[in-house]
């Protein structure tokens, strides 16, 4: 079971391309918090400084970069330091939002820069999303050399450039795409001794119980039985999951059963089949554990949608 893929289809993730900027120096924008995750792909015309309220060290970013930050922080990019502020700008998801040009009349040298959001309905049900940083930088050259990150930028941008028919669909599509290589791209990235989930993906006994549970998780794990199916103690293999992905097992298995059964109810599968399906021996079991993690009834959570 590859453990990464099963909790990238699980996302529910939705992404568009809210505006194309074209900005002309000197130019800096603050880009306000937002609910959703923000991202920004660097076209042509030069690079400029990326900046977050309290660090003191700006990161120069340069063209061709795309700028991932997961938890929506606030942030401003400029071309130089010392540029004035010229626009405040909120990036949010929008199902029926339409995508908006910022063109310049001048013509001098611009900085194209793409901006976009994505939206994830439970976030918190992800502990890899939990270990990400505050802002994924993926420089163009590092970008060349991922298989097909860099088509998948381009698409984008041509599609931003010369809207078509279906431009909307395509810019949708492509960003949840996009989405997924620079995951994959800041995973592969990391080194061997980075702590937390990217190293419980990579040590081969917890990967094969993450592995297990994600395969079966209507099977009644114990931890025991865990422990026993990678070849380790129950104190050592507990000790080393919980603090690998940052919770025990038996508390990963119920938040997943729960990510799965959010994703049941919504295709309106019936509460007594989606039970049986994630191993609870009656639907008032998965009843009550339901409500236990998600805080509402099975029904009230199919209601509300």
């Amino acid at each position: 079971m590859d453990v990464l893929t099963d909790m990238l289809n699980a996302l529910e993730l939705k992404g568009w391309i809210s505006a194309r900027n074209e900005l002309t120096p000197p130019w800096r924008y603050y880009f306000a918090a937002s609910h959703d995750m923000i991202f920004h792909l660097l076209g042509s015309g030069g690079g400029g400084y990326l900046s977050f309220e309290g660090d003191p060290e700006p990161v120069r970013v340069e063209e061709g970069a795309v700028l991932l930050f997961p938890f929506g922080h606030a942030h401003t990019m400029s071309d130089e330091l010392t540029s004035p502020l010229t626009r405040i700008q909120h990036v949010e998801y929008s199902e029926q939002g339409s995508y908006q040009g910022f063109a310049t009349a001048s013509a001098e040298l611009k900085m194209i820069v793409l901006c976009g959001a994505f939206h994830l309905e439970h976030p918190g049900a992800f502990p890899l999303l939990g270990s990400l940083p505050k802002v994924i930088h993926i420089p163009a050259e590092q970008g060349r050399t991922v298989p097909g990150f860099a088509e998948i930028v381009q698409l984008i941008a041509r599609e931003a450039t010369t809207p078509r028919l279906g431009t909307q669909v395509m810019l949708r599509r492509l960003t949840e795409l996009l989405f997924i290589h620079v995951i994959r791209a800041w995973v592969e990235q990391q080194e061997a001794s980075t702590p937390g989930w990217v190293a419980a993906l990579r040590d081969p006994s917890i990967s094969t119980a993450l592995g297990l549970i994600h395969q079966a998780p209507e099977q009644r794990w114990t931890v025991e039985e865990l422990a026993s199916s990678v070849a380790l103690s129950r104190s050592v293999f507990s000790a080393r999951f919980t603090r690998l992905v940052g919770e025990p097992p038996i508390m990963y298995l119920t938040r997943w059963r729960m990510s799965r059964a959010t994703r049941l109810l919504k295709d309106n599968v019936e509460i007594e089949k989606i039970a049986a399906l994630l191993g609870y021996e009656s639907a008032v079991a998965f009843h009550k554990a339901f409500k236990r993690e998600v805080g509402m009834t099975p029904a009230r959570y199919r209601k509300l949608g």
